[in-house]
């Protein structure tokens, strides 16, 4: 079971964006990476979208993350 969105999700999203890697964002927000990825993933579930493309560069804002 997911757990419900929180206004911390948006503020982990908005350092994924700026940052461009869960580690970054995770080091700047003082969190672990799979905090970070955590937050992403329930945001994305609550939206019903993904946010960003995953890739072995990092990661970058599809059409949906980039709306948001």
């Amino acid at each position: 079971m997911t757990r419900q969105f929180s206004w911390d999700d948006l503020r982990v999203f908005l350092a994924v964006a700026d940052t461009g890697s869960l580690s970054a964002a995770g080091r700047r927000l003082n969190a672990s990476h799979a905090t970070v990825g955590r937050h992403v993933q329930t945001l994305e579930t609550h939206l019903g979208t993904r946010l960003f493309i995953r890739s072995p560069e990092g990661y970058a804002l599809t059409v949906a993350g980039e709306q948001l």
